[in-house]
């Protein structure tokens, strides 16, 4: 019983002394930290089954280089299960923002800047620099839809 006593406070001692904290991961990445809570996945099922899964980071609010009130930019990173090719357009996708096509979409090497330094990243995802002329609102609907396939919805807030 009186190593216990000993056991725990040698414990409490290393465990509070810790510097490290879960921040600390993202000090040479500022973007990454900032991506974090502007980083949504969603699923788009058919037949129970995952057909594609669709990334997005809402840019405005994570780096300054894309801070608009024109414009609305995301890195969109969409995954095309059992597909050889992962190209959402040519596989008869489209991708709307509140009922809007993309005034620009520009698709992203897998080892540029914006791609990684997004927090949620799939291998085998398409990434795109998408980007759409603001409305008003500030709720934005980003809609993945296939004609088939039905589609799937991720919800941000300005």
């Amino acid at each position: 019983m009186k190593k216990y006593y000993l056991l725990l406070p040698t414990l409490f001692l290393f465990t509070a002394c810790n510097s490290t904290s879960a921040l600390n991961y993202f000090e040479k990445d500022a973007q990454s930290a900032n991506a974090i809570q502007y980083t949504k996945k969603t699923d788009l099922i058919y037949n129970k089954e995952i057909n594609s899964l669709l990334f997005a980071t809402y840019l405005n609010k994570v780096n300054k280089k894309y801070e608009s009130n024109k414009l609305d930019s995301f890195v969109v990173g969409i995954h095309l299960v059992n597909k050889r090719e992962h190209d959402f357009i040519k596989n008869d996708y489209s991708i709307t923002l509140n009922g809007k096509k993309a005034a620009m979409i520009t698709r992203l090497d897998e080892n540029s800047p914006l791609v990684t330094s997004i927090p949620l990243r799939n291998n085998w995802a398409n990434y795109y620099l998408i980007k759409f002329e603001n409305d008003e609102s500030q709720n934005m609907k980003i809609l993945l839809t296939h004609p088939t396939f039905g589609m799937a919805q991720i919800d941000f807030q300005k």
